[in-house]
């Protein structure tokens, strides 16, 4: 179990678990919080979780732990991990599939340089029209049934 002492301090607000923690992690856990937010997430399997998801396939960099880590399902939740494409995974835990943390994973067949001049557009848009932010509601409800016919209609069907 992960203990105050594994942590390194890099920075007021940064801290990280080596990869010398345990044998075989792909890479380092880096936390961004406070001390006491460490300490309360100490509480829960969080930090352990963070430390278990270094093993995924082909991550790179850093598993990356979020103010609002706690404890998930296998992946914690406020755990960011980047992973290689050809060699790497992507984790539902690492969305929120579990309540539905109003996270979407959608795929697209535009090709990229098509995309790429229109994604700081692309991004603002999302924004406006996508509700984030905390709390359980927002101001859009969708029903599945709303859901499929946006999808067909975004990808051109009936």
């Amino acid at each position: 179990m992960v203990a105050f002492k594994d942590l390194e301090k890099i920075s007021e607000y940064e801290w990280q678990i080596a990869k010398s923690y345990r044998n075989g992690m792909l890479v380092p856990v880096r936390i961004f919080a406070t001390e006491a937010i460490i300490k309360d997430s100490l509480d829960d399997n969080s930090l352990e979780q963070a430390v278990s998801s270094t093993f995924l396939p082909g991550l790179k960099g850093n598993f990356c732990v979020m103010p609002d880590v706690h404890q998930g399902y296998g992946f914690p939740i406020g755990g960011v991990a980047a992973a290689d494409y050809e060699t790497g995974v992507i984790s539902p835990g690492g969305i929120g599939y579990d309540i539905n943390c109003g996270v979407r994973l959608l795929t697209s067949e535009i090709p990229y340089d098509l995309a790429a001049p229109l994604l700081e557009d692309l991004a603002v848009l999302l924004f406006q029209n996508c509700p984030s932010g905390v709390g359980k509601k927002g101001a859009a409800r969708i029903t599945e049934k709303n859901f499929r016919d946006i999808s067909c209609r975004v990808q051109g069907g009936h």
